[in-house]
């Protein structure tokens, strides 16, 4: 009787040729955390600590419910002692030679290599992604980040020559976050010599066990240091001294939240902010490819997050069948199942995605799913989400896991509009057997990462970041190593917050303005214009204000500019982008180099109003030499300007393009009011932005005088110069949101609050924090931070075979 049915059984698989389930032991994750004693508190300078009086949070597999461990979460003096450990090895583990970086970080690849079947079962068990995915993917690729900065450490020294390890950093990580997006980030940091303090979410044990891994193998138990807790102590995390830079990873209101917070506390704050991404399908694509790249962007495990699908109505039809097919075989389950697809991401995703689908169809949005699963299910089955109209709030909303809304395109250039539509700008994907269509796309779509046929690719090698409200911060390749550099030389930074700054009121109390020209008495020179559009034109208040020389005596007048006139520059700014931009590098290396040779015509000039100041004749002559200097120097790296190539491992060659910011707003200083002002417009313009500058508050004359000659020289819009009030313009910048950049070189209050008013759409931004710079040195005022600063990276990802 048995062997009868063992027969039937038989016949049927052979049949159905369906999959067996091939679990996974999870025996090691229990021996481990049984060292423990099922307790995980925080691993800190080479050692375990389980400080008393702790709130603790349960570690659950989240299909099964099993209880694995309790989770102790972080107080303050938690992250002071993080914090201080970090110090303590930053001496010893920076002043190292590279060389000697580069063995400890091998040594740490073989000693995860040596427990990786402890790692990916770990993650898979608990976080609950299918264990091949982490297995096949995760485990390797953190091995490969790690020798790849070890071979950086190593060239350190020659190929970083003039930039230093920033210090402390500290990383925030969300709960949705794999322990490899930690590892994009630790290796770089650790590499060029930082140490670092993590804060990862409750109920995270694999960056405990990695921090163990890495403290086991001494003599540097303090270099990376884990603590499990909260968001809300990223700004405890900040405030202790020596931390340079908070790095965070997350949603993009908690993002938006850590800006304002964090404004004036001291550390840069790196952002990589979402999880959506971007898939796009033209008429001329390989459907099944295409269908294939859906699957692994959306339902293998790989991404946290969800995906934005555009298809071009000719194939729509098609795409849609054949997506729909295809999603009936996926299969779900137990992530250390390793013959399933997707595993189960918890209740909060569940419910997140549950929230998303329902609002979906409240807007009328037609839903597919693949199975029926009980509402107290631990999984989701994938879903697709179509017909949502253009205008309801679900198409501008972030797509979740495991959800993909598809929107059909007729045109190319509809289908830009539509990917730009949105001011998330992560990742994208372009699928076309025209090479020439692709990238035409790929240029045209405003993200960091963009491939070709293919979807989610990696290489430690290539840059990976993201553009707009998906932050600006970068990681892989030389990108990611700068994000933890200063140029040698540069002062720490430290807390500059006024808690007496009111954001509500700053940059309100313009100064009493004077109308246009002077009230008595012959003026000394017709009243200056604010520069707009390429033209001079009067204020919208129709006011100026006096600007007087180094003795007190009455200079000129320029005029008072307001809200109006920044939203007036703005426009022409944007109106402007589209044609500079298509200029070749070669065209704006030539407009450079002729606005360096009208500059060297003025020089008589220009020396004799900046003596007026109180400058000396010599330093005003130098000066002004050191201005045309510059223009020719950003004209020359304008012209070399070019893309560089890189072969990633197996892959095909990725582009490394470097696009302008866009708008780009710059509040000059009133020290160097030429030199400055010039040094920050042409890197600017030499990378493709077009910009709008408030000058020095104290002697803005000499600028005005430089716009003469670009108003004849440069295409209207490109540049535009608005005089006024230096707090109040800063405060319309900051807080305009289709300024794409801003740098401020000003006050400690003035640097604190466009940090804090940046939030609204994080545009990137570059404070002094009052710190005065050494304009005329060759590295503050022509150097490579310039340069990194005026452009941002796009990686595209190119086929190769078939």
């Amino acid at each position: 009787m048995a062997a009868t049915r063992a027969e039937s059984r038989a016949r049927e698989i052979f049949t159905t040729l369906e999959y067996g389930p091939v679990p996974e032991s999870h025996a090691c994750v229990l021996a481990w955390l049984d060292t423990q004693d099922r307790c995980l508190g925080h691993y800190v300078d080479g050692r375990w600590l389980k400080p008393e009086r702790r709130n603790s949070v349960p570690c659950q597999d989240p299909v099964t419910g099993e209880h694995l461990a309790s989770c102790l979460q972080a107080q303050p003096e938690d992250v002071a002692a993080a914090a201080e450990a970090a110090r303590t090895a930053l001496e010893s583990w920076s002043g190292l030679p590279g060389a000697s970086r580069a063995q400890h970080l091998t040594r740490l690849a073989k000693m995860i290599q040596k427990h990786q079947r402890l790692l990916w079962t770990l993650e898979s068990l608990v976080t609950g992604r299918a264990v091949r995915e982490v297995r096949d993917r995760d485990v390797p690729l953190a091995l490969q980040l790690l020798q790849y900065h070890a071979v950086q450490a190593h060239s350190q020294e020659k190929a970083l020559a003039g930039w230093e390890p920033m210090g402390v950093i500290g990383l925030i990580l969300p709960p949705t976050f794999s322990f490899l997006e930690m590892m994009w980030r630790i290796c770089p940091a650790l590499a060029v010599g930082c140490t670092v303090v993590v804060l990862v979410p409750p109920a995270s044990p694999t960056p405990l066990l990695l921090a163990q891994l890495a403290g086991e193998l001494g003599p540097f138990p303090g270099i990376l240091n884990v603590l499990s807790g909260p968001t809300s102590l990223a700004p405890v995390l900040a405030g202790q001294p020596g931390v340079q830079k908070v790095a965070f990873c997350g949603s993009v209101e908690e993002g938006r939240v850590l800006r304002r917070t964090l404004a004036g506390m001291g550390p840069e704050l790196g952002l990589a902010l979402g999880t959506e991404s971007l898939l796009l399908v033209t008429e001329t694509a390989d459907v099944d490819s295409a269908v294939e790249g859906v699957v692994d962007a959306a339902w293998s495990d790989r991404s946290p997050g969800g995906l934005r699908l555009l298809v071009q109505e000719p194939v729509w039809d098609e795409t849609m069948r054949r997506l729909q097919a295809r999603m009936e075989r996926l299969r779900g389950g137990r992530g250390l199942d390793g013959a399933v697809d997707m595993g189960a991401r918890g209740a909060a995703a569940r419910d997140l995605a549950q929230r998303y689908v329902r609002e979906a169809r409240s807007q009328g949005a037609q839903v597919f799913q693949a199975g029926d699963l009980s509402s107290d299910s631990p999984f989701f089955p994938p879903t697709l989400v179509s017909d949502l109209p253009p205008a309801s709030p679900c198409t501008q909303a972030e797509v979740p896991w495991p959800l993909v809304v598809a929107s059909p395109f007729r045109t190319a250039k509809e289908a830009l509009a539509m990917a730009n539509g949105t001011p998330r700008g992560g990742s994208a994907s372009v699928w076309s057997e025209r090479l020439g269509q692709a990238l035409e796309l790929g240029y045209g779509l405003r993200v960091g990462t963009v491939w070709v046929n293919a979807h989610g690719l990696r290489d430690p090698a290539v840059p990976t970041g993201g553009c707009r409200e998906s932050g600006s911060s970068w990681h892989g390749g030389l990108d990611g190593l700068y994000e933890y550099l200063r140029p040698s030389g540069t002062p720490a930074r430290l807390p500059y917050r006024s808690e007496n700054l009111n954001y509500d009121t700053f940059g309100l109390a313009v100064p009493s303005t004077l109308p246009a020209g002077p009230e008595t008495g012959p003026s000394p020179a017709p009243p200056y214009g604010l520069f707009v559009a390429g033209r001079f034109q009067a204020p919208g208040a129709r006011s100026s204000r006096p600007i007087q020389d180094s003795q007190g005596k009455l200079h000129g007048y320029v005029a008072e500019g307001g809200a109006k006139d920044v939203r007036v520059a703005v426009e022409a700014a944007h109106q402007a982008a589209p044609g500079w931009v298509g200029q070749s590098p070669g065209a704006r290396a030539a407009l450079l180099w002729a606005l360096a040779a009208a500059l060297e015509r003025r020089e008589p000039t220009l020396a004799l109003r900046l003596e007026r100041h109180g400058v000396e004749p010599k330093a005003a002559k130098v000066e002004v030499e050191l201005s045309v200097k510059r223009l020719r120097e950003w004209g020359a790296r304008a012209q070399a300007q070019s893309h560089s190539l890189q072969v990633a491992e197996l892959r095909g060659p990725v582009l490394r393009l470097r696009e302008p910011l866009g708008v780009l707003a710059v509040v000059c200083p009133d020290e160097r009011p030429l030199l400055a002002f010039v040094s920050l417009l042409a890197p600017a313009l030499a990378h493709g932005n077009t910009v709008v500058l408030v000058p020095s508050g104290t002697c803005p004359i000499p600028a005005l005088e430089v716009c003469q000659d670009m108003a004849t020289l440069l295409p209207a819009g490109v540049v535009n110069v608005v005089t006024g009030d230096r707090d109040h313009l800063a405060r319309c910048l900051a807080l305009h949101q289709d300024v794409q950049a801003l740098w401020y070189f000003g006050s400690t209050q003035g640097s604190q609050f466009v940090e804090w008013a940046s939030a609204g759409n994080l545009k990137p931004v570059w404070a002094s924090r009052g710190c005065a710079r050494a304009w005329e040195q060759e590295a503050a005022g022509a150097g490579p931070e310039l340069e990194l600063r005026a452009a941002r990276t796009k990686a595209l990802w190119l086929p190769m075979g078939d």
